[in-house]
């Protein structure tokens, strides 16, 4: 068995492990892009470098001012990717470490909560014991279970008559003469009508037999009514002998000091509200932060870089250049032959680098993609009101597997919350849910509004 606070914690740890491979993948991936662009710099120069030795100068002026303009536009852009990604990066490391340490905070105040809970437990176990020689105590417990008792038997015949009214009335409310007399209240001293009138409804109550039938009606109408409210006043009565009760058993409470100990619980409860609403926001801004990084990474969703990027490799690859190229590897001398080589190691490692930016870039969507998941299941398990002082989850080791599984791609966040429902359960107080002394207890975190679910109840004892 795990407590609910703990089971938390290890979906959060877990998340937090997945956002840091995602800013090492991050990271690796800024490097690669990084490499590549230093690459196709390098690739531009060395084609400058053999345009001055073999291009006649007309055509040497052209194609240097072509690949230094491209080449100062795709730097420029790079480097300005390159300072947002590494401020971002560093930016999402901090995130990452408020969350953790808002977490560490919550299961501190999580735990606090619950020992809190438990002291006030032993109290009220103390206190009932210490009145269980009470007479007076005692007078008020059988008087309000006496009188429960009765409001009970009340309501249930109150109940039975109600039903019997709705059978026997059937016939009654069948007949639109009989329900049109009765609607107007016809025989007493609300019917209200002209002689003419009078007279056609006072023939129509001797066609139907209203006269007999009215008392008959109206005894079926009126019996229920006053038992229910016979039962009302005796919940009533009931309630107002409980709620003395209360009060009795709250006197006692107060004596042996259930103030200072409701004071702490209540401390406990709002450090734990505090630090929950710490996680979520930080939660919001490492939603948005990740958002801007997405775009930063992928090339196509940032035009500036895009275009750069595509006007270096199209000044490269003119076809004067190109021709160049191939001239020079035809006709290797010692001026051009340094040059030459260097273009084909860039050329080869350009596409290694490539590749290998690529695979990184689909272990980052596919981290991302398992990272949503976990985030759904979080969510999820704040929406069920899985986050309660007194929840536990029957198979810790159960749900530590999943999120393995999850991390390793082969289970979804869906496994994990039918995990989470199936193995939920609230540890009931130990003497039951009887209201003593009026006491309340906290139920759940209140400042997840996003999910729903509509926590901290107040559950009494």
């Amino acid at each position: 068995m795990i407590s609910a606070g703990k089971a938390l914690s290890s979906i959060e740890q877990a998340l937090r492990g997945a956002r840091r491979d995602e800013d090492r993948l991050t990271r690796m991936l800024a490097s690669a892009t990084d490499e590549a662009a230093r690459l196709r710099a390098q690739q531009a120069e060395d084609y400058r470098a053999l345009a001055r030795l073999r291009m006649d100068e007309l055509a040497r002026d052209d194609a240097l001012g072509r690949l230094d303009s491209a080449e100062r536009a795709a730097v420029e852009v790079l480097e300005r990717r390159k300072t947002a990604l590494a401020e971002l990066a560093d930016r999402r490391d901090d995130l990452i470490a408020q969350e953790e340490e808002a977490g560490n905070a919550r299961e501190v105040a999580a735990d606090r909560l619950e020992k809190a809970m438990d002291v006030i437990e032993d109290q009220l176990e103390e206190t009932r014991q210490m009145l269980t020689n009470d007479r007076e105590w005692l007078e008020e417990t059988r008087k309000v279970k006496a009188a429960e008792a009765q409001a009970t038997a009340a309501a249930e015949k109150a109940k039975v008559a109600e039903t019997d009214r709705d059978e026997k009335s059937e016939p009654y409310d069948d007949d639109p003469l009989f329900a049109y007399l009765w609607q107007r209240g016809y025989g007493t001293s609300a019917y209200r009508a002209g002689p003419l009138v009078r007279f056609f409804d006072a023939r129509v109550a001797r066609l139907v037999g209203y006269d007999t039938a009215r008392p008959n009606y109206a005894m079926l109408n009126e019996i229920p009514k006053r038992l229910r409210e016979h039962a009302e006043r005796l919940e009533q009565a009931a309630a107002d002998l409980a709620q003395g009760l209360q009060a009795s058993e709250r006197a006692a409470l107060e004596k042996a000091g259930i103030g200072a100990l409701e004071a702490e619980m209540d401390a406990a409860d709002k450090a734990r509200d505090k630090a929950d609403a710490d996680i979520e926001a930080l939660e919001d801004k490492l939603a948005r932060l990740n958002e801007r990084l997405s775009g930063l990474l992928d090339g196509s969703k940032d035009k500036a870089v895009h275009s750069a990027v595509e006007g270096l490799a199209q000044a490269i690859a003119r076809e004067d250049l190109a021709t160049l190229y191939k001239e020079a590897q035809k006709t290797e001398t010692p001026e051009d032959e340094k040059i030459v080589s260097s273009l084909r190691d860039i050329e080869s490692t350009l596409v290694r680098r490539d590749a290998e930016a690529e695979e990184v870039r689909k272990a980052a969507v596919d981290l991302a993609r398992k990272r949503a998941e976990l985030e759904q299941s979080r969510d999820h398990f704040h929406r069920s009101g899985y986050n309660q002082p007194r929840g536990t989850f029957a198979d810790g080791a159960l749900i530590g597997s999943i999120l393995t599984g999850v991390l390793s791609g082969a289970l979804s966040s869906k496994n994990l919350n039918e995990a989470l429902g199936k193995g939920f359960r609230v540890r009931k107080p130990r003497r039951g849910g009887t209201s003593f002394g009026g006491l309340k207890f906290p139920s759940g975190s209140s400042s997840r509004s996003r999910g729903g679910g509509g926590f901290r109840t107040g559950g009494r004892f």
